[in-house]
């Protein structure tokens, strides 16, 4: 099988061989034709005149250089101002703004006057706020515009952002304000200080009043009778704004007197008699330095008449009431 494939290529390759012989005999024996040269004219030269030639000429002497001017600095012109550009009134209806309006930028002062806005909750934003740039440059109101000054005195008092905040009015932090703006306010207290002078009553308010309707306790500033007092202990007997007038209720414990009167505590406390076993406050009820007479409690007639005629004062016999005498 391979012998007679051989064979058959080797044909395949003389048959080309052949072919390849005859094609050049024929492209060799095709005549050519002959191209005919072309006559040229004759063209006579007229014969040119020979001239001598011209002399170079002689270079130009350089010229000295002319000397530079000085050129002075310029001094730039500073630039003219722009002029204020004029705003126009637009041509169009301009759609004010609604309250849900400025929820979108101010989400925290919303918040805040919905949450402790006091009164000023059922304001809405727009009542207050008038103006909002850039078509208004007065955005922040005054407090004159609801409040005015001819309606009470506390309206009068200036500088009104010392002590509110205009979202949460009531919630107040004082800052450096005279004891007559709170005083606008609360009369009753200033009258009370006039009434019943006291140490008090030459402080400003805001010593013990840091923040509105909150208060200093009094062991911030004075030691306690007894290391066991509360604040409400010294409430108790103590008021702040007449703090010497002391006055007191039921259950007082003695030993919170005896903290001042520690010698007639200790004959109370020494005493075998009935007065040992009562409270304070029962003979000097309700107000300090009260006395409760004996005829208030015992029987007139309680040593029989005879005796009570020679001797009309209790306290002729029994000249302590702490610690009685036989």
């Amino acid at each position: 099988m391979e012998k007679k494939n051989y064979i058959i290529t080797l044909g395949f390759i003389i048959v080309l061989i052949f072919f390849g012989i005859w094609f050049l005999t024929i492209i060799q024996t095709t005549p050519t034709e002959e191209v005919q040269p072309t006559p040229t004219e004759e063209i006579q030269m007229e014969p040119v005149a020979e001239h001598a030639p011209e002399p170079a000429p002689e270079p130009a002497p350089e010229a000295a250089p002319e000397p530079v001017a000085e050129v002075e600095p310029t001094v730039e012109a500073a630039p003219e101002p722009t002029p204020p550009v004029e705003v126009k009134p637009a041509d169009f209806d301009i759609v004010p703004l609604e309250d849900q309006d400025c929820t979108k930028c101010h989400p925290y002062a919303v918040k805040d006057i919905n949450e402790r806005g006091g009164l000023h909750q059922s304001l809405g934003c727009s009542e207050c706020h008038l103006e909002h740039p850039p078509l208004g440059k007065n955005p922040i109101p005054t407090c004159e515009m609801c409040h005015d000054p001819g309606d009470a005195t506390h309206y009068n008092i200036k500088n009104c952002s010392a002590c509110h905040y205009p979202h949460y009015p009531t919630e107040m932090e004082f800052g450096e304000i005279d004891a007559s703006a709170c005083l606008s306010c609360h009369p009753a207290q200033g009258k009370e200080m006039e009434a019943k002078p006291s140490e008090h009553a030459g402080l400003n308010c805001t010593e013990c009043h840091m923040v509105h309707r909150e208060w200093a306790n009094c062991a911030d500033c004075h030691t306690p009778h007894a290391e066991e007092m509360t604040h409400a202990d010294c409430l108790a007997c103590h008021k702040p704004h007449s703090p010497k007038a002391v006055n007191y209720a039921d259950g007082i414990p003695n030993n919170y007197c005896a903290c001042c009167h520690e010698d007639v505590g200790n004959a109370l406390a020494s005493s075998k008699k009935a007065h040992s076993e009562m409270g304070c406050i029962e003979c000097h009820e309700s107000e300090h330095m009260a006395v409760t007479q004996c005829d208030e409690c015992h029987d007139a007639d309680l040593h029989g008449a005879s005796m009570h005629e020679r001797y009309p004062l209790c306290l002729d016999c029994h000249n302590n009431p702490h610690a009685l005498a036989e």
